[in-house]
């Protein structure tokens, strides 16, 4: 770590910020790495966050959440209004704007037959559930939609391209009129709208699929959101250009009073590289080849000062440090199908309390905050300043639940031996490796041995839906702003699904059942902070951290939000090119002196 630390600044100290070769400049370009390979521009397929990015800027979904406000709020987006609930109390009103249009392209013989209708709608929601596309985003539809399992068995079983079965429906899903159509759910849903929110749940036109196939319809984006494809260079970049026929839309909050008059997008041009290698994007950013780039670990460690502050050199340069909270909470998971773990609450009391989660922040350096509860900060149910019985080392108390487990100074009555748990990651790397190191610490501080095994991402995930683990790390981000995304980690009807730990509770699954489909109240409130204290005395995880995140930019670089949800915030920023020129010019090799 210390070795590849110094490596890391030398190379910031060698590297030179003058551009190469003067390039053509684009009046507004933002230029961004991904970091990693992007395999399909169909939203109904994308599966991770890269991914969902780039459809977003290509597909328009029917609502959004508000941008730069510091809360998690909803508004219309091609609606018309928020979605209307009906009388039932399960069903959804949704009336289309009617400034919709798919962007031009070859499938199209004229701009009446771009028209964005709600037959585009429910066809784009129904893809979720196609038994022949498998979607990662089905769950959606299959939780909260009427007939999305029927719809599913139905398209299985017929041919590939066949769509007739999307002209029978389901009950779900009623088209009204060209603008309207109704949304109805399984039972009464008060999260259905965050859940239209998602890339997943984007509007794609039927005369499009049905013109390239499924295959090259993932190749060829002509959705209605704010920027077409000019290029996609596999491996390399992905180039996009204003859409041209983006509805009407003003981001008022904008950086620059000029452009709160300007339509969406405010980019001309968007350009994102495909760079895989993280020092080799944090020296593009260095050099002004990158408007913004989020810190990694080591990065970190190297150039955010003990008192939070970015490196002197860099801000004198103009870089500007972001930092929020992500919906984010990382944990150490009792696998229950274990019959040792499962079964002995005591045990699992005992290995909690030898955590030491404090060393962990320590050496992060900020980028983690301490984790008592599954519920992170800034969601309602978090509980603020409640460290639970369980929630800190306490290696005394940690030795007395040993004995009371049936494992006093962590000997196993069995053998005679110390106890031995096995520990699972997902990762070989040096990381997963430190990981691993930092737990056997702890647990031999209290007699008990851990045995590491590091995964291939496929090995660990077989494993854990085998239940051949004990304990093992995972994380969590949120897919919508609700302490409920969180508790369902823990209910019995999703053990082998998001219930990783396959905990079972009866008690827990009876508060779980009460507050599904509760709306936002201040009684949900307290019954999610019920749930998460009764969590806490259970420990089917070990709490470790939330998670927070660090991003730097350019000064020219306008309207970054840190922001967990809004995978569409590429149409709000903005990159002058002019400015960027001006003080890219002015760039020299930064001194090691000024950074820390």
């Amino acid at each position: 770590m210390t070795h590849f630390r110094n490596l890391f600044l030398l190379l910031l100290a060698l590297c030179l910020c003058a551009c190469s070769k003067r390039k053509e400049i684009v009046e507004n370009h933002v230029v961004m790495s991904l970091g990693r390979m992007v395999t399909t521009l169909d939203p109904a397929l994308a599966a991770d966050s890269p991914t969902l990015g780039v459809c977003a800027a290509f597909y328009d979904t029917l609502v959004q959440y508000q941008y730069g406000s510091g809360e998690y709020k909803l508004e219309p987006a091609m609606l018309r209004e928020m979605p209307v609930l009906q009388e039932d109390g399960k069903s959804y009103l949704c009336t289309l704007r009617d400034d919709l249009y798919f962007q031009d392209a070859p499938c199209f013989p004229d701009k009446i037959s771009r028209k964005v209708t709600s037959r585009d709608a429910v066809f784009s929601l129904l893809r979720l559930a196609d038994g022949r596309l498998n979607s990662p985003a089905y769950w959606i539809l299959r939780d909260n939609v009427e007939g999305a399992e029927i719809f599913r068995s139905l398209t299985a079983k017929a041919a590939a391209g066949d769509l007739r079965p999307y002209d029978q429906g389901i009950s779900g899903l009623k088209i009204l009129n060209e603008k309207q159509f109704l949304i109805t759910g399984k039972t009464k849903n008060p999260r259905l709208c965050y859940l239209l929110a998602l890339p997943n749940c984007a509007i794609v036109s039927r005369r499009a699929v049905e013109y390239y196939g499924a295959g090259d319809f993932a190749e060829q984006p002509c959705g209605s959101g704010p920027y077409r494809l000019q290029e996609w260079k596999k491996d390399h970049s992905i180039h996009l250009v204003r859409n041209p026929d983006y509805r009407e839309e003003y981001y008022t909050s904008a950086e620059n009073p000029a452009d709160r008059q300007k339509r969406l997008p405010l980019a001309d041009r968007i350009t994102c590289y495909l760079v895989r290698q993280n020092v080799s994007s944090w020296l593009m950013f260095l050099q002004g080849e990158l408007d913004f780039y989020t810190l990694d670990g080591d990065q970190f460690q190297a150039l955010v000062k003990e008192n939070g502050e970015l490196a002197t050199a860099l801000q004198e340069r103009g870089i500007r440090l972001l930092r929020a909270p992500l919906q984010e909470t990382n944990y150490i998971g009792f696998h229950f199908s274990d019959p040792l773990l499962g079964r002995n609450t005591d045990l699992r009391r005992a290995v909690s309390l030898a955590f030491d989660k404090d060393l962990r922040i320590l050496q992060s350096g900020g980028r983690y905050t301490a984790a008592f509860a599954p519920i992170p900060p800034g969601t309602a149910g978090h509980l603020t300043g409640e460290k639970g019985r369980f929630g800190e080392k306490n290696i005394a108390l940690a030795k007395e639940y040993l004995a009371k487990a049936g494992y006093p100074g962590g000997i196993d009555p069995a053998t005679g031996k110390p106890l031995v748990l096995t520990f699972d990651q997902a990762g070989t790397d040096v990381a997963f490796q430190q990981i691993a190191e930092l737990l056997a610490n702890d647990l031999r501080a209290i007699g008990i041995e851990v045995r590491a095994n590091l995964n291939t991402r496929p090995r660990f995930q077989a494993k854990l839906a085998s239940g051949d683990v004990q304990l093992f790390r995972y994380s969590w981000c949120a897919d919508y702003p609700d302490g409920q995304n969180f508790l369902q980690l823990f209910y019995s009807g999703n053990a082998g699904g998001c219930n990783r730990a396959c905990f079972k509770d009866e008690a827990y699954d009876r508060m779980y059942r009460e507050i599904e489909f509760m709306e936002d109240s201040p009684a949900r409130t307290a019954k999610y902070q019920a749930m998460a204290r009764y969590l806490q005395e259970q420990v089917p995880w070990i709490f470790e951290t939330h998670t927070m995140a660090f991003v730097v930019t350019h000064s020219w670089m306008k309207n970054y939000r840190v922001h967990d949800f809004a995978y569409n915030r590429w149409k709000y920023f903005s990159a002058p090119a002019r400015e960027r020129e001006e003080k890219r010019k002015a760039f020299t090799p930064l001194p090691l002196s000024g950074l820390r």
